[in-house]
């Protein structure tokens, strides 16, 4: 007899709402406070935890995609749900040889703990599965 787990139910987002923005370093703090604002005009109190994986999908859109090149933009996208608040950031595709992956960085790195911190802050994250960016759930 084969067993199997029953999925999840799908919920709807009780709100959402979403921004882009140019793809330009001191947007990170912008795509933060806007974040936090939303929040706020929801009725809904921040996570500890979600001002900084907002601040590390949107430097990563920066420093490992189109995004942040000449022109470039990101698009931020919060939903309010039931038990968790899902963030995603939309980009303009990988530059060569990028994907969204969680990496071990040398003690002595500057750089390189993006998803690492994303991964331990959240409830679960991952790539798109249609279009580019990176999605990350944290608990309400």
């Amino acid at each position: 007899m084969q067993c199997i787990a029953p999925k999840p139910a799908h919920t709807r987002p009780e709100r959402q709402a979403r921004h882009s923005f140019p793809g330009l370093p001191h947007q990170v703090g912008e795509a933060r406070r806007w974040a936090l604002k939303t929040l706020t005009s929801w009725g809904q109190e921040a996570p500890e935890q979600f001002p900084l994986v907002v601040t590390e999908l949107a430097t990563n859109a920066l420093d490992h995609t189109h995004s942040g090149g000449a022109g470039g933009q990101f698009t931020l996208r919060l939903a309010l749900h039931a038990g968790h608040i899902r963030i995603t950031v939309r980009d303009a595709g990988p530059r060569q040889g990028r994907t969204p992956t969680r990496r071990t960085p040398n003690l002595s790195a500057q750089h390189g703990r993006g998803l690492t911190l994303v991964d331990a802050l959240t409830r679960a994250w991952g790539p798109l599965k249609i279009g580019t960016g990176v999605w990350a759930e944290v608990p309400r």
